[in-house]
């Protein structure tokens, strides 16, 4: 007997709701409410989403500040998803926000890693359903332990996020025989690369590829990295993931049927003119065969989600054209590799902030991956445009040794081809592109030579005009992303606290410009 299922797979849409481009304002392809009139559900179909749903966007922030996620619930439910799992970013705006998003859901939140201690929120670790066909089908959420490595304590106060594998382990050995086919829902990424298993990472943050290869997923739906990946097949495992917000989605069908296997994994293109998968089969008394190709979310919007959103986008619209400062020359963004070489003004903008903000000693801080800038007359648009992060600050105490093993690491940024030429390093590129990873410092003097090996092309540190010393002591301004010690800044963690700033850095740069004007 032969039985179909249908799935649509979103992931990462970090509060893009509406078809808008809060840079400009203007209107771009992408967007939930235009993916929904793709989105054709019968009996054997189902909806999936892969979390990062409630933060990230213009939108997400005024919604956050307003105190509820009710109306990404809202959204979600007119596209009619089935099954949802949580991001680490879904965290970000604290348990309220999390909850107001949750418990107006009509989809089932799965998450088997993660667990509200007090008993409200309506979190499962795996679901089976059965299609209109008679398919038994079985859904696991999970997502990346680094949670409890980002996140701010205060979100996490009725929250446990336990290992992903020691989570995954027990409930996969449970719905493996109960199913005829078991997907995972994974808020994380690889990794290996896909096609060839070269290690890219060796922290715990993503292992899509070792769950693939260890557990019999016959789909593993990722995220988090925000890779457009179509799909790969590893080990008999077949895994896609969309980019972020909400630019595509994954469309993807299994056929099951119940007969012997006959000949065993194939790959091949899949519906031409999309940006194609690969189809694979797997044997074991059954044969389900997968295929999936990444779709654009088009410029069709869903009448209803436009009418839900149409008021709430005005008012964001709105704010985001209020002025708020002004600068006596534009201060934009250059190439990545020639910022890094030679200093930003937009970072050394935020660097100033910081300082303001915390009366610390020195200021580290990054650039995102797009960077739009500023003008000579700044809106809040312009601001939340530019800092896209929802960090907080944390003020460190530093020795002047730490000091120059974090100048070391962003110091690794630079790299050479086999001509000799200058370019990013491919760690800072995969699995994912990490351009945030690269700290601009102020309140010292330093230079690099890239063309000294790695772990020595510090050429000097000057506090006030003298060396600095490797024992010498100072506070660093930071944000609280850094401080947990993540992109290769783990010495960052163990350093002593002074204090935190919990004022998110949009708002904080907001009262600069008001202070300042």
């Amino acid at each position: 007997m032969r039985k179909t299922l249908k799935i649509y797979f979103t992931s990462d849409m970090h509060g893009y709701m509406a078809p808008v481009d809060y840079a400009t304002g203007g209107r771009k392809a992408a967007g939930l409410a235009n993916m929904i009139p793709h989105f054709a559900k019968d009996g054997n179909t189902m909806v999936l989403d892969g979390g990062d749903t409630i933060q990230g966007s213009p939108f997400s922030y005024l919604r956050a500040q307003a105190g509820s996620a009710e109306l990404f619930a809202r959204c979600m439910n007119l596209a009619g998803y089935d099954y949802v799992t949580l991001g680490n970013h879904d965290f970000n705006y604290g348990y309220e926000y999390l909850a107001s998003y949750l418990e107006n859901l009509d989809a089932a939140c799965l998450c088997a890693n993660i667990t509200d201690v007090s008993g409200r929120l309506p979190i499962l670790s795996s679901a089976v359903k059965v299609m209109e066909n008679g398919l038994r089908v079985g859904i696991i959420g999970i997502c990346t332990d680094f949670i409890n490595v980002w996140e701010k304590k205060a979100n996490l106060t009725k929250i446990r996020v336990g290992d992903v594998r020691t989570a995954l382990t027990p409930v996969y050995e449970k719905l493996r025989p109960e199913t005829d086919v078991l997907i995972g829902l994974y808020h994380g990424g690889f990794e290996c690369d896909v096609e060839t298993g070269r290690v890219l990472s060796t922290t715990r943050e993503n292992i899509g590829y070792e769950i693939a290869r260890d557990f019999g997923f016959d789909l593993l739906l990722t995220g988090h990295q925000h890779m457009a990946l179509a799909g790969a097949e590893i080990a008999g495992t077949y895994v896609a993931q969309t980019p972020a917000n909400a630019e595509k989605y994954v469309e993807a069908e299994l056929v099951w049927e119940d007969v012997p296997a006959a000949g065993g994994r194939t790959s091949e293109s899949a519906a031409p003119g999309n940006e194609a998968g690969v189809i694979c089969e797997s044997g074991g008394g059954r044969v389900v065969r997968c295929s999936t190709v990444l779709r654009p979310a088009g410029d069709i919007t869903d009448p209803r989600a436009e009418k839900l959103l149409a008021e709430p986008e005005r008012q964001t619209a709105v704010w985001l054209d209020t002025p708020k400062g002004h600068f006596d020359k534009p201060l934009l963004p250059g190439e990545h590799l020639d910022m890094a070489l030679h200093g930003s003004s937009i970072a050394d903008f935020f660097n100033r902030v910081q300082l303001w903000a915390s009366g610390a000693e020195l200021s580290t801080t990054s650039l995102g991956n797009e960077v739009k800038g500023f003008g000579t007359d700044v809106t809040v648009r312009d601001i939340v445009s530019t800092y896209i992060y929802p960090n907080t600050l944390v003020v460190k105490n530093v020795t002047g040794e730490v000091l120059r093993r974090t100048l070391e690491r962003s110091a690794e940024y630079f790299d050479t081809d086999a001509e000799g030429n200058l370019r990013i390093s491919r760690r800072f590129l995969e699995p994912k592109i990490s351009h945030y990873n690269f700290d601009y410092i102020m309140g010292v003097d330093y230079g690099f030579d890239w063309r000294r090996p790695e772990g020595s092309r510090v050429t000097h540190m000057l506090y006030h005009g003298k060396p600095v010393q490797p024992e010498q002591r100072f506070t660093m301004v930071m944000n609280n992303y850094r401080a947990s010690g993540t992109g290769g800044y783990e010495f960052l963690r163990d350093c002593p606290t002074e204090r935190e700033i919990l004022t998110d850095m949009v708002e904080l740069i907001i009262r600069y410009f008001e202070e300042k004007a």
